[in-house]
Parts: structure tokens; C-alpha cells; sequence
């Protein structure tokens, strides 16, 4: 007889599985050339400059009451959303036929998009912490299997002329309803995981008391309902409360506002770029006039190796609290070369290399922050930051947007756009670089070269980073180099 899972494990196996099968969408690789061929027809202005930039502006809304309310709602009721959300995209995606429409999709699906928080929050509030970082990895890797999975099946189907593009969406959508069927039965989640409430402290603050005695049934009833919403009402401010003052701890770091600044930009700059390579391919070659194009194996190869990237990082010992900004501005400025190449390029398929390559060095460098994040502030306030670092991001992705996508801005075309994104990283690569070589020349280039690789003698360091700074703290210099031996880990988020 097989053993019977324990919480947890039926927990991270549901969650899983509905990660795999919301990602699951042979269709999202080829949906440009989809909306762009019959029966949708739609053009490249009105596909890049009054559709798409819809799921940027929903996605800001979105997360930020999903930020708000996620807490409150304990998850569930949130991944439920998504999934509705991304079934309504699919739908619309199939029988819709008008810009508003399309529109509308955009819409759900950057509701579906920023309700995906509490994926990767609610698993936090159901499992203890030891188990932590082994759900990490597990989440995360069932929704680069779907997407992986998503590209290969994709593009087989296509390039063996098995179907075409409107049955890879019926793909997508049976894959979907599948995902939402899950999400009823997720066990309910009854941590918190935004803000933790010890015991004893500000208990009375979520306390509501109710009269007694009373004669009238319905007056019990309804002050029951009252003190129901109190009660919530006062947890939603304790949970804002609880944010704020985590908030604030959290970003007083020097070292972990350095990695949030450069995971805010570049992940700005990396949603600017998949929101918008699809219509540069199919600038430079286009779906109408070839039948065989090979968007889908590319986006599986990409997750192949942003993959096994991600992986290789664990094994690295370089101490990133000293090289960290070095790396971040050496691999930005070489993300900016992959988007100029990929403007100025004719052939696909040095473009889809330039792709690839850039995907690489996108998961290397959020991989980097992920850990270092984390390392800083701890499983338990990882969801409160990685919140607010997306919501920079999509905010500034939003500016971003109306400035050089949107009709109501610049409307640029998609090569022009390409170039200003690599601008973008060029500029961010720049800062960081400038930061790296202001910061190892104060420390001395020989003291940083001896303390290139994590250990756990780093007074030589230290000493030199508080005789030139003055930094009196116990436990972390001013560049984030811990005097603790057992402050680091060597275990990347993935």
C-alpha cells in the first residue's frame, strides 16, 4: 500500500501541477502570427500599439490589489482568479474577433498575470520552513516545464503541419480548464505570509467583541456579520500595518535595495522584450509569407538553458556581495549588444540566437538577485519584497509603454523599440558598472580579488570597508559581506 502524502507534500503536488498545466499553452508562442493571419487579420499597429499595451496597464491594477487583498484572502481565492482569468484570455482568444475584444483579453490576462503572486506565495503559507526551499524549487519548476513543454509540443505540431494555430489555442484552453479545476481543490491556506504575528504581539489589534444576551435571533445574526467584518477589516489593516513595518526594515539595507533596484529594471526591461519579440520576428520574417517558422522551439530552448543557467549557479562560489554589482553591469551592457543586433539584424535566425542568449543572461543575473534577496530578508519576507520590486517594475514598464508603444505616445515602430530597449539595459549596465568601479577602487582592487570566492575568513575586508566607510554595524559591512560565519548560504533561488 502506498504511503499517504502528508499536507505539505498534497499541498506542493496540487500547486505543481497546476503551475504545469496553467503554463501548458502550445498557442503563446505563435500568437502574433495567429491574430496576425485569417480569420483575426489584425495588423501590426493595431496589434502593437493598441492591443498588447492593455496587459501592461491591467497588470499594474491588478497587482496591486492583488498585493493589497492577497494576504487577506488567504491565497486560494486569489489562484482561483488566475485561472479564471487565463481561461477567459483563451476563450476570447478563439471566438473573439474585434480590437475591443482582444483588447478585453489583454486585460484578463494581466489580471491572470498579476494574480500569479499568490502562486508563488501561497505555498509559503502552507508548508513549515524547513521545507521552504525545496517548494521553492518545486513551483518554479513546474512552470518552466510547462512553458518548455508548451514550446516543443508547439512547435512539432506545426512544423510536422499536424495542425494549425487555432488548435494549438483549443490546446491551450483544454490545458487551462484542467489548471482551474485545481485550483478548487488546493487545501485552503491558513498562514500569513506577507507579515508574521508572534505570539502575544498585537493580538489585541485583531480582537473584535461582540454584545451577549441577546433575545432577537436576528440581531445576533446580524452583529455576528458586523463583528465578521470587523474582524476583517481589522486583519486587512494589521496585514498593511505588519507590510509597513516590514517594508521598511527590509529596504533600509544597502545591499538588498542594490539587487531590488537592478531585479525592478531588469525585469521591466525583460516583459518590454517578450511582450514585443514575437512582432520583430515577425518583422524580419514573416508568418504570411513562410509556413514554417520556429517561435515555439526557440522558447523551449531559451527555458532549457535560462534553466540549466540557473542550476550551474549553485555550484558557483563567487562571493556576489563583492563582485555583484561588476557582474550585473558587465552582463546588462551585453544583454543591450543581443537587442541592437537583434534591431539591425535580416536573418531569423541570428535574431532567435540573440533571443536565446538574452534569456540567458536574464535568468543568470534574476537568479543572482533571487538568492541574494533572499539571503537578506528570508523566506518569510521574500512575498512582501518581490512584490514591491514587480510593482516597480510594471511601473516603470507602464511609463515605459506610453512613451514609446502606445498610440497616445511616440507609437515607434518595432525596430525603433528594440533599440531603445537596448538603450535601456545599455544605460542600466552603465550605472552598475560605474557603481562597481567606484566601490572596488575605494575597497582596493587586490583585497576584492582575494575575497572572490565565498569563505568564511573575510576580516581582511571587512576591516578595509569599515576604515574607509565608518559602517559600525555587527553583522554586515556596508557592501554586504556578512562577519557571521553562518550568515551565507549557497543554495540560488530559482
Amino acid at each position: 500500500m502506498a504511503p499517504r502524502l502528508e499536507f505539505w507534500q498534497k499541498a506542493t503536488l496540487l500547486l505543481c501541477l497546476y503551475g504545469f498545466f496553467k503554463e501548458m499553452k502550445p498557442s503563446e508562442p505563435f500568437l502574433t502570427p495567429y491574430l496576425k493571419a485569417p480569420p483575426k487579420n489584425f495588423t501590426d499597429k493595431q496589434l502593437e500599439n493598441e492591443v498588447y499595451p492593455v496587459w501592461t496597464y491591467s497588470y499594474l491594477v491588478a497587482l496591486f490589489l492583488v498585493f493589497l487583498f492577497t494576504d487577506v484572502l488567504r491565497y486560494k481565492p486569489v489562484i482561483v482568479v488566475e485561472g479564471l482569468a487565463y481561461l477567459t484570455t483563451r476563450v476570447l482568444l478563439i471566438w473573439a474577433t474585434s480590437v475591443r475584444a482582444m483588447q478585453f483579453m489583454q486585460f484578463a490576462y494581466g489580471v491572470a498575470t498579476g494574480a500569479e503572486v499568490a502562486y508563488y506565495s501561497y505555498i509559503y503559507a502552507v508548508v513549515e520552513a524547513e521545507h521552504y526551499l525545496r517548494v521553492t524549487g518545486f513551483t518554479r519548476a513546474a512552470v518552466l516545464a510547462g512553458r518548455m513543454m508548451s514550446g516543443v509540443v508547439g512547435q512539432l505540431l506545426i512544423s510536422l503541419s499536424v495542425t494549425d494555430y487555432l488548435t494549438l489555442n483549443y490546446i491551450s484552453m483544454t490545458s487551462v480548464c484542467i489548471a482551474l479545476v485545481i485550483t478548487f481543490i488546493l487545501p485552503s491556506a491558513s498562514g500569513n505570509v506577507f507579515g508574521i504575528v508572534k505570539p502575544g504581539e498585537n493580538q489585541s489589534e485583531v480582537q473584535v467583541y461582540g454584545a451577549t444576551n441577546h433575545s432577537d435571533d436576528s440581531s445576533i445574526a446580524t452583529e455576528n456579520a458586523a463583528n465578521c467584518f470587523l474582524k476583517c477589516f481589522s486583519s486587512w489593516k494589521l496585514s498593511l500595518r505588519l507590510m509597513w513595518r516590514d517594508f521598511k526594515e527590509c529596504y533600509s539595507k544597502n545591499e538588498l535595495l542594490k539587487w531590488s533596484l537592478w531585479w525592478a529594471f531588469g525585469t521591466c526591461g525583460e516583459f518590454m522584450v517578450e511582450n514585443y519579440v514575437q512582432n520583430l520576428w515577425d518583422d524580419i520574417y514573416s508568418a504570411r509569407k513562410h509556413k514554417k517558422i520556429y517561435n515555439g522551439g526557440v522558447t523551449a530552448l531559451s527555458n532549457v538553458f535560462g534553466a540549466s543557467v540557473a542550476l550551474l549557479l549553485g555550484y558557483l562560489k563567487v562571493n556576489w556581495s563583492v563582485f555583484g554589482e561588476l557582474v550585473l553591469g558587465v552582463v546588462s551592457v551585453a544583454d543591450a549588444f543581443f537587442l541592437y543586433i537583434s534591431a539591425h539584424t535580416s536573418s531569423i535566425w541570428l535574431a532567435y540566437l540573440m533571443y536565446i542568449l538574452f534569456r540567458m543572461a536574464y535568468t543568470f543575473l534574476v537568479t543572482i538577485a533571487s538568492f541574494q534577496i533572499a539571503k537578506n530578508v528570508g523566506m518569510d519576507r521574500y512575498a512582501l519584497v518581490f512584490g514591491c520590486n514587480m510593482f516597480v517594475a510594471l511601473l516603470l514598464q507602464t511609463i515605459l509603454t506610453v512613451i514609446v508603444v502606445d498610440e497616445r505616445g511616440l507609437s515607434l515602430d518595432i525596430i525603433t523599440q528594440f533599440v531603445v530597449y537596448g538603450s535601456f539595459f545599455f544605460i542600466l549596465g552603465a550605472v552598475f558598472l560605474g557603481k562597481a568601479m567606484y566601490t572596488m577602487t575605494r575597497i582596493g582592487w587586490r583585497t576584492c580579488w582575494n575575497q572572490r570566492y565565498v569563505t568564511d575568513d573575510r576580516q581582511e575586508l571587512i576591516e578595509q570597508s569599515h576604515g574607509n566607510d565608518g559602517d559600525t554595524e555587527s553583522n554586515t559591512d556596508h557592501h554586504g559581506v556578512s562577519t557571521d560565519p553562518g550568515h551565507e548560504s549557497q543554495n540560488a533561488v530559482v
